[in-house]
């Protein structure tokens, strides 16, 4: 699952916008081969061996769609992981739906929220559906 070149994050428009999409809500990793090669070697690991390790990681798992999906802690500010300069993740460690997010310049005229968006390839419909698939054959 990789980002065409025209759907690159562009981070000077969130540096300059302050993160207003991670202060509403942490993205989610949509692919979970990428999410296992990133943090666990490529070793695909079952839900009870995720949970026991996602604390270690800052991570948890939303399970409010009835799929566990991992993604940073949700604080009350937003994202666990954004920080005062940005977020703390590495880019190329940052969930799938971060890095696919498209930067809507016109955020940046309002007080509040954000109109950045994520393809469809990499919504929480369709990071719903590949960690089913992925939990129905570990």
């Amino acid at each position: 699952m990789f980002l065409n070149e025209s759907e690159a994050l562009n981070l000077p428009l969130c540096q300059e916008c302050g993160g207003r999409c991670c202060q509403g809500s942490p993205g989610i990793w949509v692919d979970p081969e990428r999410f296992f090669t990133l943090f666990f070697f490529g070793q695909h690991l079952t839900l009870e061996q995720l949970r026991g390790r996602l604390p270690e990681l800052g991570l948890v798992l939303w399970e409010k769609s009835g799929v566990p999906v991992p993604a940073p802690r949700s604080l009350v500010s937003g994202c666990s992981f954004l920080g005062a300069d940005g977020c703390r993740l590495l880019v190329a460690e940052r969930p799938c739906q971060c890095l696919a997010l498209i930067p809507v310049k016109e955020t940046l005229d309002q007080q509040k929220g954000c109109l950045c968006w994520v393809p469809e390839d990499y919504s929480l419909a369709t990071g719903r559906q590949r960690w089913q698939r992925y939990w129905q054959t570990v």
